[in-house]
């Protein structure tokens, strides 16, 4: 893919991000999980544009994070799939099961793995 489609996709993760958090702080837990998710999910499309990687479904996603892991050695990227996946569950949840807690922090990794993994994409 072109160096456009990397920019693009990491323009749309930070896009999500800020939402993400616009939302956390309103209160709005099924949307703010709901825009880390799509953050998470636009930084992975931006990997697989970087290197050509396959990345047309979600079931692919923890394939990307997994090559990215490996390519990068970045262990945490582990951790951060496990985080988005997370994110994105709740968007299925009835509200009295959503922890601001546990969101805020999960949403707290997808604004560090992108801080981390940007250098590496640009």
């Amino acid at each position: 893919m072109t160096a456009e489609a990397v920019a693009d996709h990491l323009a749309l993760a930070e896009d999500f991000l800020t939402r993400s958090w616009e939302n956390f702080e309103k209160g709005d837990l099924h949307q703010a999980s709901e825009k880390g998710w799509g953050a998470a999910a636009h930084l992975a499309k931006a990997l697989a544009a970087r290197h050509g990687w396959e990345y047309e479904s979600h079931d692919q996603f923890g394939s990307i994070m997994d090559n990215a892991r490996q390519f990068y050695r970045q262990p945490n990227l582990r951790h951060y799939r496990n985080s988005a996946n997370y994110l994105h569950q709740n968007y299925y949840k009835h509200p009295s099961l959503l922890r601001a807690d546990s969101i805020g922090a999960e949403i707290a990794d997808v604004t560090e793995r992108l801080a981390v993994m940007r250098p590496f994409i640009e």
